[in-house]
């Protein structure tokens, strides 16, 4: 019993402790459970995290690419915009000269044995003054209107380009031979004899070409460029709307005018200008009523210049402006020495440039000329040309009345060799015309030449206006323009262009007859000017 009791006792210990093994385990199991659990949560938590965390970097990384995106399309537009930039003329949307360039080497580098390759230099005439009288912005507007005009003559053979400035270039193509080509450089100086329309206004533009042609000339780029540079150079030294081909002679002719050029720029600067003058003699009191002011270079090497020698590259330059200027304070003082020697009648007449005529600050020049001088408005007499005066009606009138309107006279000079002279005259507030010399050689013996001087002279008169006629070198010659009531004139039968000195020398013999015999063994070497 005893025993018994005692194993019950030790099966109860021994369950008992089982029960503890067995909870232990339990609690163990279960806390182990609780951590794998809590594991599996921290991890699904990390998992959920790192989830948002990537969908967070997903989000970004796309936000970034679509910025990278809009980069790259707005790079793109860039580089397009750049490159139109570096090969597109932004005003005329033509190509510009690096586009032409690369394609003239492109096109030179494939060029086939026996095929020619002509380039075209097209420079505006006259348009620095049309830009300096209406406006860069109307300047811009032509250059359009021309570039419009240029694409409609050319074919698909041509490239055009605007070069700068008022410059344009084409480089032809499959050209088959020159004569055809002639015909298509004809066309297009047919295309700017329509007037051009700026500011309500007509406006007639002619253009200066130049052509050099590959491989005749040149099979190199640069080389060909400049070889037309110097045909165009070439063209414009002729006159306006005129062609002209590149020869290897020509770059003689450019280097001399360049050396000429540069001549000029010393001959201002060292003062080597001198004013020569030509008597102008009344016909009814043979006096001389005045002198023609004539510009000429006392070159230290080559001697007198006569002014059409260097006056039409000084044009081409803007150098006249300065020689213009000097030539009219000059003569103002010239006339009020003068007048201070006892010659209070004596008059003045200046020529005036074309450049000269189109200055806006003419009239304060004029004037500031006037009153350093001291002398009278009305004894200073400006020559402008025909042609001058007929290239802008409406401003050659405007400027003709401002001019007369602090007193000075306006002479029209070359009458009668273009344009519908006669048309013109009622409209142009002149002082006096001069009938163009080139009347007086055959005046005589051409009786439609003498019809036509004694109706200038007729109609001047109906106008008020004096006349001078230029160019008299014989006694038969100014009886006629006497009769005809030509009352002043001017030419070699008084006296050629001369200087000062000879000029005081006149003017104490003032009766024509002694004039006429002080020169009439006077060599007539010297151009009248």
């Amino acid at each position: 019993m005893g025993i018994f009791s005692g194993s019950i006792n030790d099966w109860v210990f021994l369950f008992g402790i089982v029960l503890i093994i067995v909870l232990v385990c339990v609690l163990v199991t279960s806390w182990k459970k609780s951590l794998a659990e809590r594991a599996v949560y921290e991890e699904k938590k990390q998992l959920e995290e790192n989830y948002k965390e990537l969908e967070e970097a997903y989000k970004q990384l796309q936000a970034a690419n679509e910025k990278l995106d809009i980069k790259y399309e707005e790079l793109k537009v860039s580089e397009e915009r750049n490159k139109k930039l570096a090969y597109v003329d932004y005003l005329t949307e033509l190509p510009n000269r690096a586009a032409f360039t690369e394609y003239l080497e492109y096109t030179l580098s494939t060029l086939k044995k026996g095929h020619i390759l002509p380039v075209m230099y097209i420079d505006l005439d006259n348009f620095k003054e049309i830009n300096d009288t209406l406006g860069h912005s109307y300047g811009d507007e032509l250059l359009i209107d021309c570039a419009e005009r240029l694409k409609q003559v050319i074919d698909k053979n041509d490239y055009l380009a605007r070069f700068g400035g008022d410059e344009f270039i084409i480089l032809s193509e499959n050209v088959i031979n020159m004569w055809e080509y002639e015909n298509k450089i004809q066309n297009i100086q047919k295309i700017f004899s329509q007037p051009f329309i700026l500011s309500l206004k007509e406006f007639f533009i002619t253009c200066s070409v130049g052509v050099a042609v590959a491989p005749k000339n040149s099979d190199s780029a640069q080389n060909l460029l400049k070889n037309v540079d110097v045909a165009l150079y070439h063209a414009k030294g002729l006159g306006k709307n005129t062609v002209s081909f590149y020869e290897p002679s020509l770059d003689t002719h450019i280097v001399t005018k360049m050396e000429t050029q540069s001549e000029l720029h010393t001959a201002i600067a060292n003062g080597q200008f001198e004013l020569y003058y030509q008597a102008q003699v009344d016909l009814d009191s043979d006096r001389i009523v005045g002198f023609e002011a004539l510009v000429r270079w006392n070159h230290p090497e080559k001697g007198i210049i006569t002014a059409d020698k260097f006056i039409p590259l000084a044009e081409d330059t803007g150098m006249i402006s300065s020689i213009g200027s000097w030539v009219l304070f000059q003569a103002c003082r010239q006339l009020k020495e003068w007048q201070d020697m006892g010659f209070k009648d004596l008059t003045i007449a200046v020529n005036l440039s074309s450049r000269q005529f189109k200055d806006s600050d003419l009239v304060e020049t004029v004037e500031a000329a006037i009153k350093e001088a001291g002398i009278h408005p009305e004894d200073l007499e400006l020559e402008i040309t025909e042609s001058i005066a007929l290239d802008d009606i409406t401003y050659s009138i405007d400027m003709i009345q401002r001019l007369k309107e602090i007193g000075i006279k306006i002479s029209l000079d070359d009458f009668g060799t273009g344009y519908s002279s006669m048309n013109y005259l009622k409209y142009l507030p002149v002082s006096n015309i001069k009938i163009d010399k080139s009347f007086m050689e055959t005046i005589i013996e051409d009786k439609s030449d003498k019809a036509i001087v004694s109706a200038i002279i007729t109609l001047a008169r109906n106008f008020n206006l004096d006349v001078i006629a230029e160019g008299v070198e014989s006694t038969e010659q100014a009886s006629f323009l006497k009769k005809a009531q030509c009352n002043i004139v001017q030419g070699y039968l008084y006296s050629v262009p001369v200087s000062k000195e000879d000029a005081d020398s006149l003017l104490k013999n003032t009766d024509a007859e002694k004039i006429h015999n002080m020169f009439q063994q006077e060599e007539t070497e010297t151009v009248q000017g």
